[in-house]
């Protein structure tokens, strides 16, 4: 029998090489895409998984609702949270903190950079991590202790052998020298130390320096937690509200709780450690991330390439049943059986579809690496994970693709077909089915395109959308991680008088801020009293003219106005005094003033300090796009008696390309503070990452459109092809009673158009409601315009009238008598 099997598929092969052609590639085509998102899901889901006893790991969230802002959760955490979580709840097994660190290597006048985090010395208990070199249980119990990446060793070294040798480490600034106590093995899986170069303690002095180890209202990194088991995460979620009223909430004047009204404003959660992943897409403060409904949907959409690829089979093999319908008959009068004939049939279906794997897997072999590079994600093909996916693949692909075809060949009955004096169509019902087959397969394809121009718009509009600062000729650099009044003017001073450099200014916030800084602020308006908790910035002379934002009311800040030049630091905490300030539209808003202009001369308090409105600017976004812009109020510097915290220079230039401006700047940097590396860089670049993830989602949508665009027009192409052969004489008869070509051509490309007309209508309501839900996402973001559904369906009907136009143009023009003489 499978012998016969494969002696009939090399004969269909010869005699009917379209055919053969036209199911394999397009069944191996679903199966490439399949396998492909196949992996890139399995990547997604597989984000912190791999660690021992991953389900009873968790990190620890805040929850913030504060007066003027929208609600929201932060990964980052007051470290102060730890000692008494460890106290009060008798289910954690153990508990770190874990902060982000940048770190860098000098050599030679030059600077490597590493990424890194400091934790605690039980990091390593509770992590399991497999140490090529090291004892895991001392490696960060030393001060000066440092756990270095394999490719960190060997970058810095030149061997991973390092154990023991020292090396000096520029954190923000400060040179210390480490020892290595530890070199990393790989680590198990995607996420929670992705991209860590070194592992190092956190500084002694910072647990009694740092805000965030002493107040609850500051946070600077990561609480991770493990259990004793898992349910043990839902039994402390519950207990956390009293938790915090017990332990974070104190009087109105209390600096180191949240105040009287903790609860209300302030709030603390568990999420298990394999759910972040999907869970930070709406977390502020977090790493990478992904909706999980596009994840879904990614893998959504291999799935639908796949039946597609199995549909297209079926469409071909019932379009052409009838050719192999005397065939059976002959082998059913000399006595085979119709389990026979169907066991051989499926026996073909069977071989087509592991050729079609076959093909499938070489195509998924070139897909993967070129996704990896395009998206930057570490997508790879696990031949174990392949080994056994695409068995179970070709066994449902050829069951899926064969079963009813085999059915209605076995079926036919040997008298009916000997007597006919043409082939079989296969009746109404299989034309029925074959025209259903084509507007799921168009409906599919034209549903996946709506949605990957959309993304595409969306992502364009982002980039291109006004962040509100004039983002063209601006360069940012590093934080100078000085707090020098003299250091701060005298890099002003010198970034200005480089050539082509048109204005220079410091702030504390810059494009992708690097913290941020919330103060609560009320005004006693004629209504009441009203709250509003506002980001700070701090800004010199020459931010107007740097980053150019859009002054909505009032003035800008003058030197040569006393109070414009704002409180230090010391003021806040302790000082009286009336200062005059800038706020953004968000926070006049939240105010309570119906336009800019009604908040000049209004003064809003902090405490016993006074602070008047002299401008209103228009929102400037720093932040994600997907966040709501927060109400911000700006004070000035002169640099005369109050310096910056950590302020970042921002250049605008002319006249020179960036690079060029790029490297002056960085070269110019170096001789005023040499121990500080800094690179400047234009806007977008530190505002990539925000825009990176949806643009590598569109490349996998895009994947996904090609091919189930290329599948459906495959089926159409393959039934047109023998509509054709088999409409001669239908066509020859119209054309004697006087039809036209044109007329004929007319008909011909309606009857093929018309399922993908039907396809259309049924995919742009699928498409409006999966777009409206991801767009929901965004705080600013493209309306769905009919035009993109309008351009969807003319691009997919003129792709498939193209594919048609050969055979209905070939059919059209056929000379009449030649036609009816063939019949």
């Amino acid at each position: 029998m499978i012998a016969a099997i494969l002696r009939s598929v090399v004969r269909q092969a010869r005699r009917h090489p379209l055919y053969v052609g036209l199911n394999v590639f397009g069944l191996a085509l679903g199966i490439g895409v399949f396998l492909t998102l196949a992996l890139v899901v399995r990547f997604e889901y597989s984000f912190n998984t791999g660690f021992v006893d991953a389900d009873r790991l968790a990190r620890m969230d805040e929850h913030w609702s504060e007066p003027g802002t929208t609600p929201y959760e932060s990964a980052d955490v007051s470290f102060r949270a730890l000692p008494f979580l460890k106290q009060d709840f008798s289910e954690i097994e153990d508990g770190v903190t874990f902060t982000a660190t940048n770190l860098n290597v000098q050599k030679n006048g030059q600077f490597t950079h590493f990424f890194g985090r400091m934790t605690d010395p039980e990091f390593f208990r509770m992590f399991s991590l497999r140490l090529l070199q090291g004892n895991p249980d001392t490696a960060l119990t030393r001060p000066d202790g440092l756990v270095l990446s394999r490719q960190a060793a060997m970058t810095v070294f030149g061997k991973s052998d390092v154990l023991g040798k020292t090396v000096e480490i520029n954190r923000i600034g400060q040179k210390n020298t480490y020892i290595v106590t530890g070199v990393l093995g790989d680590v198990p899986s995607p996420g929670l130390l992705d991209n860590v170069d070194m592992l190092l303690p956190v500084p002694p002095q910072d647990r009694v320096t740092r805000s965030c180890f002493l107040f609850w209202g500051s946070s600077c990194g990561e609480i991770l937690l493990k259990f004793h088991k898992h349910d043990d995460i839902a039994a402390v979620n519950a207990r956390l509200s009293d938790f915090v009223l017990h332990r974070a909430s104190g009087t109105a004047d209390d600096q180191i709780s949240i105040g009287a009204d903790g609860k209300k404003v302030y709030a603390l959660s568990v999420v298990p450690l394999k759910e972040t992943h999907f869970h930070d897409s709406q977390v502020e403060d977090a790493g990478s991330s992904a909706e999980q409904y596009v994840i879904d949907g990614i893998g959504l959409i291999g799935l639908l390439a796949l039946i597609l690829g199995c549909a297209n089979t079926v469409n071909l093999a019932t379009a052409r049943a009838g050719l192999r319908a005397k065939e059976v008959a002959l082998r059913k009068t000399l006595g085979a059986s119709r389990f026979m004939l169907f066991t051989q049939f499926m026996g073909e279906a069977m071989v087509f579809s592991c050729i079609a794997g076959l093909s499938g897997l070489a195509l998924c072999e070139i897909c993967v690496p070129a996704i990896a590079s395009v998206t930057g994600e570490a997508v790879r093909i696990n031949y174990y994970f392949i080994a056994l996916l695409l068995p179970l693949v070709i066994l449902g692909s050829g069951l899926a693709s064969g079963l009813y075809p085999s059915l209605i060949l076995s079926g036919y009955n040997p008298a009916s077909i000997l007597a006919a004096a043409r082939m079989p169509a296969g009746g109404r019902k299989t034309a029925m089915l074959r025209n259903v087959l084509v507007v799921a397969q168009f409906s599919v394809a034209i549903c996946i395109v709506i949605c990957t121009l959309v993304i595409d718009r969306q992502t364009s509009f982002l980039r291109h959308a006004s962040r509100g600062y004039i983002q063209s000729g601006l360069l940012i650099g590093q934080q100078m991680h000085s707090k020098d009044i003299e250091v701060q003017r005298h890099m002003l001073d010198t970034l200005q008088s480089l050539p082509n450099v048109t204005s220079v200014t410091l702030g504390e916030l810059q494009p992708n801020p690097h913290s941020l800084t919330r103060t609560g602020f009320f005004y006693e308006s004629p209504a009441g009293r009203v709250d509003v908790q506002m980001e700070r910035d701090r800004v010199s002379a020459g931010y107007r003219e740097t980053y150019q934002p859009r002054l909505l009311a009032g003035r800008w800040f003058d030197a040569t106005h006393g109070q414009d030049d704002g409180p230090s630091n010391a003021d806040f905490k302790n000082g009286n005094g009336n200062w005059n300030v800038i706020i953004n539209s968000k926070a006049s808003l939240s105010f309570g003033f119906k336009k800019p202009d009604d908040a000049l001369g209004k003064i809003i308090r902090e405490g016993a300090k006074h602070f008047t409105i002299i401008g209103v600017i228009d929102d400037i976004r720093f932040g994600s796009p997907r966040e709501t812009v927060s109400p911000e109020i700006l004070f000035f510097s002169s640099l005369q008696r109050t310096p910056f915290d950590d302020p970042v220079p921002a250049v605008r230039f002319s006249g020179v390309a960036p690079v060029v401006m790029s490297e002056r700047l960085d070269r110019t940097w170096r001789t005023l503070l040499p121990d500080i590396p800094s690179h400047f860089s234009p806007a977008d670049k530190l505002m990539e990452e925000f825009y990176a993830d949806d643009e590598q989602r569109g490349y996998l949508f895009t994947l996904g459109a090609v091919a189930a665009l290329l599948i459906a027009c495959l089926g159409l192409y393959g039934l047109a092809a023998f509509a054709a052969a088999r409409r001669v004489h239908e066509i020859g008869i119209r054309k004697t009673l006087g039809a036209t070509s044109g007329q004929t051509l007319a008909l011909l490309l309606a009857d093929f158009l018309k399922p993908v007309l039907l396809a259309c209508l049924l995919a742009c309501p699928v498409a409006w409601l999966l777009m409206r839900q991801w767009l929901s996402g965004f705080d600013e973001r493209i309306s769905l315009s009919p035009a993109l559904f309008l351009f969807a369906v003319a691009g997919a009907s003129l792709i498939a009238t193209c594919t048609v136009l050969g055979q209905t143009l070939h059919l059209a023009r056929a000379e009449p008598a030649r036609a009816l003489r063939a019949e």
